[in-house]
């Protein structure tokens, strides 16, 4: 049952993402002809990610009001699904590691649709790509950065890396922040193990495993004041304060050593 779920989900899956990708493309094409892309690509891409969470069983809990373009925003990361999630809520893109671009697919899908890339191994990629979020935080979208630089299991919120927050210190722009946590219904495995991706896991494995899932619940809540620095690592210090405070664990820690003994 699993296998044939997981089957359904990944063709419907493709279909749905042919679709929007295609509107992209027709829209990106029409912008010759005076079509706003950027604020129609947003439309699409937020749509995308409503029918990716239906799609895989998934319930978007909501709380606190998510900002219009425009706007910079941060947010913990636990999985590559909190793409979907915030897409799903969000006009916006998102600064990526360099590596997406070679996944299956999602390579492809988001070289194509405007998402920034940066090399995290490479010190002199920074200021390229803060140059990029400059430029791509407007009045018809906004830019979503994961500042911790990496997926967690959701015990608690890693540090904060300030790089990528020169551009809203430079100019005193304050900055949302958005709070993500994932649960599994009562009885079926934690959804530290199948939706946050942290174990030495390739994307193909961990993504089959997710589509077989039967059903699980994300929750975002996002900040109910902006922050603003004009020094950027204190901004990541303030922002990590407040993200904290409302994030809500995946796991315990105790749990998840247990889990992880195990």
């Amino acid at each position: 049952m699993r296998i044939l779920r997981a089957a359904i989900r990944l063709t419907v899956l493709l279909l749905s993402t042919f679709f929007f990708y295609s509107l992209i493309m027709i829209v990106l094409l029409l912008s010759v002809f005076g079509v706003n892309y950027e604020r129609w690509r947003g439309y699409l891409l937020r749509n995308w990610g409503k029918s990716c969470c239906l799609i895989l069983g998934c319930e978007v809990q909501v709380k606190g009001k998510a900002p219009e373009p425009p706007f910079f925003l941060v947010s913990n990361h636990l999985s590559y699904f909190d793409v979907f999630v915030l897409f799903s809520q969000l006009r916006g893109i998102f600064v990526a590691k360099s590596d997406v671009k070679s996944w299956p697919l999602v390579g492809m899908l988001t070289r194509t649709c405007g998402i920034l890339f940066i090399d995290r191994e490479r010190k002199m990629d920074i200021p390229r790509v803060n140059q990029l979020i400059s430029q791509n935080v407007n009045k018809n979208q906004g830019v979503i950065v994961f500042p911790e630089s990496q997926t967690s299991p959701g015990v608690e919120i890693l540090p904060f890396r300030s790089s990528l927050l020169e551009y809203p210190a430079s100019v005193s722009l304050p900055v949302t922040y958005a709070a993500i946590t994932y649960s599994s219904p009562e009885g079926e495995i934690d959804a530290c193990k199948e939706i946050c991706w942290w174990e030495n896991l390739s994307f193909l494995t961990h993504f089959m495993r997710l589509l077989m899932k039967k059903e699980f619940t994300a929750s975002i809540t996002f900040g109910k004041k902006k922050v603003a620095s004009t020094n950027r690592k204190e901004l990541a210090r303030e922002l990590l304060k407040s993200l904290k405070s409302d994030f809500i664990p995946v796991i315990d820690a105790k749990t998840f050593k247990d889990l992880v003994e195990d």
